[in-house]
């Protein structure tokens, strides 16, 4: 049987740590200059549209004969091939977000990128009476193995990390990487980790099931977000697609053709930004051309310099003119990198808007130029959910030590360290620091009274002072520590609340994976999730509890 819950709805606030992201949402005309469209404004996505009119695509029923054909091969249902049938149509603008295809779905924040933007498109669908889709772009590109390859899995005694065991040699795109021959050793730790009760062991069968049908690690993440979203809509767009690179190759040629331009304005916003105060979140190389090149199955990053193309190490080089012609008559062999990618994405949808996360904000703060250079405008940026999931028992105890919500978003280490002070009825501190004051006060008494006698005693009273307060600073240290261990069911509770919701001091949709709470609650917590997940409202960051919901305070303007 699976465990019960109900959810409510309380307020409380916070903000993005990262300065530029924070900057978009709380006061976006400081920052509207790098952005084309306030997405707290009914008129940007307005103005967007009518662009998406007046620019429309003449390859969409192409592109959308490869995403039916993919779609239908990870599991897809009728709502997502009505929707790909609109986009054939030309009748449907999108919705898109993505990230890469991590274990398992990977964090916690994956879900909740396609659930914000599959609220939206229904929400701007329903705004504009005009057909809108969700789009989640599955980033088999990235070769990052390292970053996706494991996921954290919350238990009593804090994180714990599971991990596929193979390591390939090289720089592979994810979405050529086969499943792992030992995945079952990966499966045998979630069991152990994760309770035998409610869903888990149906949950086992899934992974194991859709891991035996997938070829590469973007498919198995293809059908594991299928399964997830199968009733909403949600489109699943792999680049690595043969029709789809086919239909990427006018940007790769442009990029090569008009190299270093791209990496020029690059250069030029990040320095824009650096003066606004702000850490570009891209660091360029320079001359770097924001394409990689497949060679025997590796990803590798190209350059421009002394007018001809070339790996890091410069040991093959190539003719502006020959690697062109090499885009345009093989594109499967060119990947772009995060700088060009957005710009592959709107060269192939209709993109209303992007749902992004705050690092993506900060990607997006530099391509506004990049995207003009292409001939292309960059979409509104839509910010994406931020959630996180606490238990019954973790609710329990939020309440019994009365934590306020405010602290909720941010690590509890200051609100444990002052609950064990209030709890000090002594007052070890101020009795300990006004016992070294009384000391010292009579101490410097006595050494002055003492100097006449012979002056070489004010040194060594000054090492006897010392010597005293480090016996007393020993002692203090032993009377804490037993009010420490007097209240240590208080500390380990609270540490758990902690654990559970700043995981490894962050944010725990940026450390958790979706599926150990599914395991222990059921897959029906998709749709109480997705219910909570409300777009165009003026509390707009979302933070979900299994028993109750916060919404993060924000201030956006309704729709």
């Amino acid at each position: 049987m699976l465990i019960q819950h109900s959810l409510l709805i309380q307020e409380i606030n916070a903000l993005y740590t990262q300065p530029l992201a924070r900057a978009y949402l709380s006061d976006f005309p400081g920052v509207s200059r790098f952005f084309t469209c306030d997405p707290g404004q009914r008129k940007g996505f307005a103005d967007r549209l009518l662009h998406l009119f007046e620019h429309r695509k003449d390859h969409l029923a192409s592109l959308a004969a490869a995403l039916k054909q993919d779609n239908l091969l990870l599991g897809c249902g009728g709502a997502t091939l009505h929707n790909i049938s609109l986009l054939a149509e030309g009748k449907a603008v999108a919705v898109v977000t993505g990230q890469q295809p991590g274990v398992l779905t990977g964090p916690l924040y994956t879900v909740y990128k396609a659930m914000g933007a599959i609220k939206l498109a229904q929400r701007l669908a329903a705004e504009f009476n005009h057909p809108v889709i969700p789009v989640f772009w599955i980033g088999a590109d990235d070769h990052d193995y390292e970053e996706i390859n494991h996921i954290f899995v919350p238990t009593a005694e804090g994180p714990k990390k599971i991990a596929l065991a193979e390591k390939p040699a090289g720089r592979f795109s994810l979405g050529h990487l086969p499943i792992p021959r030992e995945i079952s050793l990966f499966f045998k730790q979630l069991e152990e980790l994760t309770p035998p009760i409610g869903w888990q062991q149906e949950g086992l069968a899934l992974f194991k099931q859709t891991a035996q049908q997938s070829d590469n690690l973007a498919q198995w993440f293809g059908r594991l977000m299928t399964f997830l979203f199968k009733e909403y809509g949600l489109v699943l767009m792999n680049p690595l697609l043969p029709q789809i690179r086919k239909l990427s190759a006018n940007i790769f040629h442009r990029a090569i053709s008009t190299a270093p331009a791209a990496d020029r304005l690059l250069q030029r916003a990040c320095h824009e930004v650096a003066e606004a105060g702000f850490s570009p979140q891209v660091q360029s190389e320079e001359d770097k051309l924001h394409l990689f090149l497949y060679r025997n199955g590796q990803r590798t990053a190209l350059y421009w310099k002394n007018d001809r193309f070339c790996h890091r190490e410069g040991l093959e080089t190539w003719a502006k003119e020959e690697l062109a012609q090499l885009s345009l008559s093989n594109p499967e062999l060119f990947s772009p990198d995060v700088v060009l990618r957005p710009v592959v994405q709107e060269e192939l949808l209709p993109v209303l808007a992007y749902v992004a996360g705050p690092g993506e904000i900060g990607y997006f703060a530099l391509l506004k130029n990049i995207f003009q250079q292409f001939g292309h405008q960059m979409p509104v940026v839509y910010p994406r959910p931020n959630l996180a999931l606490v238990e019954p028992l973790v609710e329990k105890l939020i309440k019994k030590y009365q934590i306020p919500q405010e602290q909720l978003a941010a690590d509890l280490g200051d609100f444990i360290h002052t609950y064990v002070e209030k709890t000090d009825e002594v007052g070890i501190e101020k009795l300990f620091d006004d016992f070294r004051s009384d000391l010292r006060e009579k101490h410097d008494y006595i050494v002055k009274e003492v100097a006449s006698i012979d002056p070489e005693l004010t040194g060594l009273g000054k090492e006897n002072l010392r010597r005293l307060l480090r016996v007393i600073e020993s002692y203090e240290d032993k009377v804490k520590q037993r009010h420490r261990k007097n209240n240590q069911v208080a500390i380990r509770q609270l540490n758990k609340v902690n654990a559970m919701l700043h995981p490894l001091g962050q944010w725990q949709e940026r450390v958790y994976n979706v599926f150990p709470y599914l395991m222990k609650y059921g897959p029906e917590l998709i749709k109480e999730i997705d219910q909570a997940v409300r777009p165009f409202v003026q509390e707009y960051m979302v933070d979900f509890l299994i028993e109750k919901v916060f919404t993060f305070s924000q201030k956006w303007n309704k729709i």
